[in-house]
This record gives C-alpha cells, structure tokens and sequence, in this order.
C-alpha cells in the first residue's frame, strides 16, 4: 500500500523538531505545508525539494494532489506546524487519502502550548494549582455550540480564538475572578514571538493595545503566579517505593 507522512514540525524554531521528524523530512522530496503557519527557518529545510503551499487549497485539492505525487512515485511529506493531532484537520484527511488507497504514518510533533508554557517558565499542573489541563477554543465559524470548555480547577489553554478576545473575556469572567492571571503568547518559536502577563480584566485590552489578531494562545492558570507550595512527591516526609522515611 502507497504510504504518505504527516508530520509535526512544531511551533516555528527548527531546533525543536524531533530525530524522526527531520529525518523523514530529509528522505522526502515532495513536501505539502500551510504557507501562513510555516516559518521561513523551516523553509529552509525543505529547499530544493517539490513543495505545495496548502494555503489555499482545499482538502479534495490536496489530497488529489498528494495521490498524483504519490503515483508519480514521490517520497510525501506533509508538514503541520505544532502536532498535527492538535487541531490539525487530519482526521478527514487520513480518512479521504485511505478512500484511495494511500497509507499514513503520523509523526508528532511539539505543539506551540509546550512551547509558550516554557517560555513562561511554568508547570501546567504545579503543586498547590490545578492538576487537569483543558485544551479548547472557542468554535465560532463551526457547526460546533459556540462556547469555550472551563473549569476553575485546571489550567486552561485557547487555540485558535485571538480575534474573539472580547468574547473570551466575557466566557472567562463568568467563571474566573477579575483579578485571576492569564497570559497571552503570540507566534512562539518564530523571531518576532510576544509573551504577555497580566489579568484577566485588562485580556482584551492587552491583545488590542499589541495589535494581535492571530496566531497567538491564551493561558489561564493560578500556575502563572506559583506561590511556592511544595509537592509531596519530592518532599522528606513523603514515603514512596523508592525512598524510605527520613
């Protein structure tokens, strides 16, 4: 059976793209990638080879055009910037290259939330603050209820709804207090990334007066302001098959 690979590269810093990644990368000579979410460091990699910018293509488009490549005998590569399993549509495009008779192999990558957490240098589930991670959005121009999913408990992260901040805002305020911290990271692995702190009043205000309107994440987590509270796995008095009492 014919075999294409969907791949990972991350958020935009070449550095980040895992062995297997780049090495598959290298072995292929046609290359299909989103245009406006791929940056010029990754380009680089793929210089010389078939390339087909998706931007503007639709899923019928693309996969006819990755069954040609394939029947002419190319090695297909097609790149998605993050993981592609977050948000990366490749359900319906496994599904329409298996209806003609084209296996996939996923490769994964390092999602652009991994990233701007350690760019804020925090712990998604730190010790005192909230042990679950919630990764949503607010679905807007979808057939999806229109509602971000929250929890005061758990760290929240928003893909893909910068230009809905007020909205945001609203959703967020019926559950968090004013005051509660929040961040915004804006293109994190690319040259010109933007990483802002502060509450969850002044959300919107913050995305406006740095005129973002895409490619950015929004961070909602007590962990943004860690008090210093000390987990029990590592503390002397906790007792574990590894470590016997002090």
């Amino acid at each position: 059976m014919k075999k294409v690979t969907i791949m990972g590269v991350g958020p935009g810093d070449p550095e980040l793209l895992t062995v297997k990644a780049l090495k598959r990368l290298n072995q292929c000579n046609s290359i299909f990638f989103t245009g406006s979410l791929i940056g010029d460091e990754i380009r680089k990699l793929i210089e010389g080879k078939r390339a087909f910018d998706t931007s503007s293509m639709t899923m019928e488009e693309i996969v006819s055009k990755i069954k040609t490549e394939v029947e002419e005998g190319m090695e297909v590569c097609v790149i998605h910037d993050g993981d592609p399993s977050i948000y990366g549509a490749i359900s319906e495009e496994m599904f329409l290259l298996g209806k003609e008779g084209i296996e996939t192999e996923v490769i994964p990558g390092i999602s652009s939330f991994q990233l701007s957490a350690s760019l804020l240098g925090i712990e998604l589930t730190c010790p005192g603050g909230p042990q679950s991670i919630i990764i949503t959005r607010l679905p807007y121009r979808t057939d999806y209820k229109k509602e971000i999913l929250v929890n005061r408990d758990s760290t929240i992260i928003i893909f893909l709804s910068i230009h809905l901040v007020s909205l945001i805002q609203s959703e967020l305020l019926k559950t968090f207090p004013a005051d509660f911290p929040v961040a915004v990271v804006y293109r994190a692995g690319w040259h010109d990334q933007l990483i802002l702190r502060g509450e969850l009043k002044d959300l919107e205000k913050m995305v406006r007066e740095n005129k973002i309107t895409k490619t950015a994440l929004i961070f909602v987590s007590e962990c943004l302001k860690y008090s210093g509270k000390r987990s029990n796995l590592y503390s002397p008095n906790f007792v574990h098959s590894y470590r016997g009492s002090q």
